[in-house]
């Protein structure tokens, strides 16, 4: 179905922010449109004017947070540093913004451990594995890193980002975490590691 977008976004922003405050307040199973629309201010004509349902809204608001955390870690990537460097550097920056996300990060937890149906794109995980396994192989070539199997190392690295995100938004510290993703990327580094050398098939094989 097409969004309908109306010439005023004002409405719109103003019912996905109190729908994220009712979110982390109440959870998303206890919400209701009538809780969204009351702090919103708004009526449920207008709140389906711009949304199909409560699930539709928790879609966006976490696409849109999820987005805005992707944008912030790849903007932390320095062409200038190492890959190790850069690894470490990510990792920091995006379990940071966890930090600083306030009251959307009790509703981004729950979306996390419990996704609404449809929340993430399928695709986005592959994206990331690609994207993860291109830097690696290129690093395994300068030498920076232990040389592996690229496409099982990305799909590690990229699970490690995913349960690092899942303890940050329990603890309200992330130091530790940090502190052991450092120890284990560090390991990667080609004189800290031990590593076959893959064939040429190995190295250029599609995740």
């Amino acid at each position: 179905m097409v969004r309908r977008e109306p010439k005023v976004r004002d409405t719109r922003d103003r019912v996905l922010a109190a729908a994220l405050e009712v979110f982390a307040a109440k959870g998303f199973a206890a919400t209701s449109v009538d809780n969204i629309v009351d702090r919103a201010g708004c009526t449920r004509g207008a709140f389906y004017y711009y949304f199909e349902s409560k699930e539709d809204i928790a879609r966006d608001l976490q696409r849109d947070l999820w987005h805005r955390l992707a944008e912030r870690a790849q903007a932390a990537f320095d062409p200038d540093l190492g890959t190790i460097a850069n690894l470490k550097r990510v990792f920091d920056v995006h379990l940071g913004a966890l930090d600083d996300l306030g009251e959307a990060r009790f509703f981004l937890r729950e979306g996390f451990l419990d996704p609404v149906p449809g929340a993430s794109d399928g695709d986005e995980p592959k994206w990331g594995v690609t994207l993860i396994r291109e830097l690696l192989v290129a690093a395994m070539d300068r030498g920076e890193v232990v040389v592996v199997e690229p496409g099982a190392l990305a799909a590690l690295l990229t699970g490690l980002f995913e349960v690092a995100t899942t303890h940050s938004l329990e603890v309200s510290d992330p130091t530790t975490t940090v502190e052991a993703i450092h120890v284990l990327i560090d390991g990667l580094a080609a004189n800290r590691a031990f590593g076959r050398r893959p064939s040429e098939a190995d190295v250029h094989l599609s995740v």
